[in-house]
């Protein structure tokens, strides 16, 4: 008997061992040549593995917060193993040692549903899996370094295994205070590292103020080198968590951070111009909205006095009604006065939001407004207006005197006890905010002329009409910290969105919805077309992560997109050159694939390029260029004046040949350390309508002092150090659609029952959430916004998007564990 119970224990810590010794010899392999990414790699790992022995249940933050940005492929080359398939084995073998120690009580179970519904997908993605690999191709370095090969199935499939071996580990450690512990902080702390990625990469490449720019960002996930929507995906699952975090902040520190984070990750998503994820974020909005106000009408309805049974629906209206009034005046503000009128008027806003809160001394007002207006034409008449107008920014009269009301606003309300609601405080408020609202219609004069006094004036109107409104009995908001929350999230919002969605980009893309979408559909009906007619393709669908390469054998415009392979000399085994095909279009033109590398350059610098190249087809172009670039979009080249030769005289047609370029590095590498464009080497083959190759070796690029900056320029190492990237053209590698995905790549099986995973988890959410419970919405407003981004984009092809995914639909669909079993007492 102890023998049989002890089995399972020696199997989990057979896994376990197994699970370390693939971190073992993953690390043996793992490209470590780049400064600090690999500096970062070695260190975390160590820490992570004693943070573990420390706290084991700290995986639950840990997994959460660097799955979105422990991601080096742009430096490593890496893209089937990751960094994070590393931090994952190493996770799955202390967890399992764990698990495979003393028996302890389960922190929480599954329903019997929920785990039919969790073998049925694990049935369908065996399957999807085995009709994707098979037949295995031979172990060769080339077989991972591209998405046409069958072992693209392991590396999305991959996200699922993930989840399933994290299951017992999320059984016995995930009740609801641990989630609430570790999973969310968890969250927050990716959230606000991808959302300072996202700023950095607008500050650096298009500048923060520039939304004419069709930058589009990617942050810190290397999968959108070849498009898709991996950092809108992400946005979608996290953002309501820091809605929820806004919602149970316990101090006003909390929520000052609180409304920090949310302000950088909605300048992320704004900064995204993806109409998807605005749509997702709509969608989660309304989706809390909905859940949460019948709590709300219920709350009112139990502190009304019985008679007054509509109040809380008719407030509600009210405030509605305002915010609408709000939103139209800001956004006629801005098209008129632009950013400093914006700001100008959500200030006067937001102190007349304050201020009807505060018992006012209706009394005193007269006196209060003469005052002021007194002052206002005092101070504007003694500004010098000449040196007014030399002036830059705050400087200027308008914006100085609206500047020093503010503070004079802030002083007069700032908390201090039972004498911040002073009479002779609020009267000092009070002439504050009549010289805010004098200088608005400044500013917009002052910005716009004639045509800005008149929105100018409405948004006075309607301030005014807010500070009324403290005559109410009972008000329309109370000062408390949910309203303040609330009241500063939409501040937020719409400050970032209405810039965003009246600039010049946005407009366009807005504009060309309708072309895009039949571009969209027609590219779905090709997905289709593709696919084959046959039983087993249409149950169980023609293989996990095969669309690219069917894409590239049988797409039916018969095109052929660029390509990028490592091969194998001849009779020489372990000699590896590159060798890049160019694309072949009907239209004679196609996106080119380009294979990159980061390089530490310096400014100004004289720098030798040498390489061995020979080509085959129609006259293929070899494109040399160094540039500022994070993933997607080049900007600022250098380009390398280096032509490809005619094969000498009696040579073979496929003879090497030798070039050797100098040239000048110019800007490139210059900047300051945190704000230095990073510089990426690109090679890229470009020809006819007729697809050509170019093959490439023995790459060199020295400094003046011979320093070598390229490695693995012999691609001794196949794809080490060596990314790649398709700027524009992003169909032959992403079908598109979610739910085409599933049923294209895994059939009916695969996509009926993840619909059956999605309709339980979501279910369940709901419920808990109509019930009040505020994780829970969160959690469904995350679902929703993610299934929206997922309308438009294959949001499954990216691992570790797909893999947050599923760790979320698993809390979704935990239970508490049944109580314990009484013990009965003897008569």
């Amino acid at each position: 008997m102890l023998a049989h119970a002890a089995l399972p224990g020696l199997a989990v810590r057979l896994l376990a061992l197994l699970a370390g010794a693939g971190c073992m010899l993953a690390l043996r392999h793992y490209p470590l040549g780049h400064d600090w990414p690999g500096l970062l790699f070695a260190t975390l790992l160590p820490a992570y593995f004693l943070l573990l022995c420390w706290r084991p249940a700290c995986w639950l933050f840990c997994l959460p917060a660097l799955l979105p940005v422990l991601d080096l492929a742009p430096w490593t080359g890496w893209f089937f193993l990751e960094e994070i398939d590393v931090l994952l084995l190493l996770t799955v073998a202390c967890g399992y040692w764990r698990l495979g120690g003393p028996d302890r009580p389960a922190a929480a179970r599954l329903s019997p549903a929920a785990r039919a519904c969790l073998l049925l997908c694990s049935l369908a993605w065996l399957a999807a899996l085995l009709r994707g690999v098979l037949p295995l191709p031979p172990l060769a370095a080339y077989a991972w370094d591209n998405y046409l090969s069958p072992y693209n199935s392991l590396r999305l499939g991959k996200a699922w295994a993930w989840s399933m071996l994290l299951l017992p580990m999320l059984l016995r450690d995930g009740d609801a205070s641990a989630l609430r512990r570790y999973a969310l902080p968890g969250m927050l702390a990716g959230l606000a590292m991808v959302s300072l990625f996202a700023l950095w990469e607008r500050a650096v490449f298009p500048g923060l103020m520039n939304l004419s720019s069709d930058y589009r960002i990617t942050a810190p996930f290397s999968a959108m080198h070849t498009g898709g929507a991996a950092l809108d995906g992400y946005l979608a699952l996290s953002l309501p968590f820091a809605g929820l975090w806004l919602a149970r902040a316990r101090s006003r520190w909390q929520a000052a951070l609180a409304l920090l984070l949310l302000a950088l990750a909605l300048h992320a998503a704004c900064a995204t111009f993806s109409r998807g994820l605005y749509a997702a974020v709509a969608a989660a909005m309304l989706l809390a909205v909905l859940l949460a106000l019948p709590q709300t009408l219920r709350i009112g309805h139990g502190v009304a006095r019985p008679r007054a049974g509509r109040r809380p629906m008719d407030k509600l209206l009210l405030r509605l009604l305002l915010a609408g009034l709000g939103t139209v005046l800001l956004v006629t503000m801005f098209s008129v006065a632009g950013y400093r009128g914006l700001l100008a008027a959500v200030v006067l806003l937001a102190a007349s939001f304050v201020l009807a809160a505060r018992p006012l001394p209706w009394r005193l007002v007269a006196a209060s407004l003469l005052c002021a207006l007194c002052l206002q034409g005092l101070l504007a008449s003694w500004w010098p207006e000449g040196t007014g107008q030399q002036a830059a920014g705050w400087l200027k009269g308008p914006y100085f005197l609206f500047l020093l009301s503010a503070m004079l606003l802030a002083g007069a309300l700032w908390p201090g006890g039972a004498a911040s609601k002073s009479p002779a405080r609020l009267s000092l408020a009070m002439m504050a905010w009549t010289m805010l609202a004098c200088n608005l219609v400044w500013i917009g004069w002052h910005w716009a002329g004639a045509p800005a006094l008149t929105p100018a004036g409405l948004v006075v109107l309607l301030a005014i009409l807010m500070l009324c409104t403290g005559r109410l009995r009972p008000p329309l908001w109370r000062l408390d910290r949910a309203s303040l929350s609330m009241a500063g999230a939409a501040g937020i919002l719409l400050l970032l969105a209405i810039p965003v969605s009246a600039s010049y980009y946005a407009t366009e893309r807005f504009a060309t919805t309708a072309f895009d979408m039949q571009g969209r559909l027609r590219h779905w009906r090709q997905v289709l077309d593709m696919q084959p007619s046959a039983w087993g393709d249409q149950l169980f669908g023609m293989g996990m992560g095969s669309f690219p390469a069917k894409y590239y054998w049988h797409n039916p415009g018969r095109e052929v997109p660029a390509s990028i392979a490592y091969v194998e000399q001849d009779g020489e085994p372990g000699n590896y050159y590159v060798r890049l095909a160019s694309p072949g279009y009907s239209a004679g033109y196609g996106e080119l694939l380009r294979l990159l590398q980061r390089l530490p350059l310096q400014p100004a610098t004289r720098y030798t390029l040498a390489l061995d190249a020979r080509r085959s087809g129609a006259m293929p172009v070899l494109l040399v260029r160094l540039c500022q670039r994070q993933l997607l979009y080049a900007q600022n080249c250098v380009h390398v004046p280096l032509r490809l030769r005619l094969p000498q005289p009696g040579a073979p047609a496929d003879a090497w040949q030798h070039y050797e370029v100098a040239f000048d590095s110019a800007w490139l590498g210059a900047g300051a350390w945190l704000l230095r464009p990073p510089v990426q080497l690109e090679l890229a083959a470009s020809g006819t309508a007729t697809a050509s190759v170019i093959e490439l070796d023995n790459l060199s690029l020295r400094a003046p002092g011979g320093e070598e900056l390229i490695l693995n320029g012999r691609f001794t190492q196949a794809n080490n150090y060596w990314f790649f990237s398709s700027d524009h053209h992003h169909l032959p590698w992403h079908i598109k659609s979610l739910a085409l995905q599933l049923l294209v790549e895994t059939g009916w099986c695969g996509a009926l029952s993840m619909l059956g995973l999605l309709a339980l988890a979501g279910l369940r959410r709901l419920r808990q959430a109509a019930a009040g419970d505020q994780g829970a919405l969160a959690c469904a407003a995350a679902l929703l916004g993610f299934l929206v981004v997922g309308l438009f984009d294959s949001l499954l092809d990216v691992p570790r998007i797909a893999l947050l995914c599923y760790l979320m639909l698993l809390c979704a669909l935990l239970q508490p564990p049944p109580p314990p079993p009484a013990e009965s007492t003897p008569p």
